[in-house]
């Protein structure tokens, strides 16, 4: 069952058994700069590790993108923002084409550097997907704080449903009584509406993520 929590991990690597040293606190955002700083004990060889901001942004960040490897073929980052996601997958060479759509112009900017041949910016919102990418055009669909933004799920995952081939990945958060959200599914009630759609589901709720889900669909 989903339970709202406000943790994130701060983690690193053992320097001396490379093994992930880590704990959950919920006074600083990873990628927030601060002086904050914890020593901790590796749990598998008893090294003590000390543990930085920038540690745990690298930390936090490989952790994300463990969510999102293996893709491959068409791949469209919905809600693509500034290229977090973007920025990492187009360095995978089984991808074919990569679209990052978002609704700001300014990611058009932001994603500029990777605006080569494999990668395409697409300026729209979340409404009416299937005006822009045609049935069965998109292998794998990723995104990462985006559904909370949705207002007419119903068309969201229909048009996904006709769009995407193979697999969705969706990471996100889920907080009741946030007024940035624009729909109030929970991600139990995400993942059934995609399986009403014929798609098979995992869901894992992410600890180390604040208020924090990951749903993968496939066919």
């Amino acid at each position: 069952m989903f339970q709202e929590h406000d943790y994130f991990v701060w983690g690193s690597y053992c320097d001396k058994c490379g093994e992930p040293c880590s704990i959950l606190q919920n006074g600083h955002h990873p990628w927030e700069k601060t002086a904050f700083s914890i020593k901790i004990n590796c749990s598998a060889c008893g090294h003590e590790r000390v543990i930085r901001q920038s540690d745990a942004e690298a930390f936090y960040n490989k952790k994300i993108l463990s969510y999102f490897s293996g893709l491959s073929g068409f791949v469209l980052d919905l809600g693509c923002g500034s290229g977090f996601l973007s920025r990492a997958l187009i360095q995978n060479q089984q991808i074919d084409k990569l679209y990052g759509l978002d609704t700001d112009p300014a990611c058009e900017k932001e994603t500029a550097g990777l605006c080569h041949n494999r990668f395409k910016f697409v300026l729209a919102d979340l409404r009416n997907l299937n005006q822009f990418f045609a049935p069965g055009s998109v292998d794998y669909l990723v995104s990462r704080d985006v559904f909370m933004f949705v207002e007419d799920t119903e068309q969201f995952f229909t048009d996904i449903t006709s769009i995407v081939t193979t697999e969705i990945r969706q990471m996100g958060w889920f907080r009741r009584n946030n007024p940035r959200m624009r729909n109030r599914l929970e991600p139990s009630q995400i993942a059934h509406a995609y399986e009403e759609r014929g798609w098979k589901t995992h869901i894992e709720y992410l600890d180390w993520y604040k208020s924090g889900y990951y749903i993968c669909a496939s066919k």
